[in-house]
């Protein structure tokens, strides 16, 4: 009798174990997969706002196709050395 509640102690841990590092796996890649996507759509806008800037558009215009304020606009333009307004 000891020794199956033991036996189903280590039987439940061992499930618990392989249940709480799917579950992490899971987390860490939804996590990594939105830290990607949000990465990626910060480096597009920057790139819409240098081409932008190349094409003569004013900040102003910028900052609404893109949904960036114009503060940010201008912060991207000088970080990337193209000048802002």
């Amino acid at each position: 009798m000891i020794e199956g509640r033991a036996e189903g102690r280590a039987e439940g841990r061992a499930e618990g174990r392989a249940e709480g590092r799917a579950e992490g796996r899971a987390e860490g890649r939804a996590e990594g997969r939105a830290e990607g996507e949000a990465v990626g759509l910060e480096k597009g806008k920057t790139e819409v706002v240098i081409a932008g800037n190349k094409a003569g558009l004013a900040v102003e215009t910028i900052a609404s196709i893109t949904g960036l304020t114009i503060d940010k606009v201008s912060e991207i333009l000088k970080q990337n050395e193209y000048g802002a307004i």
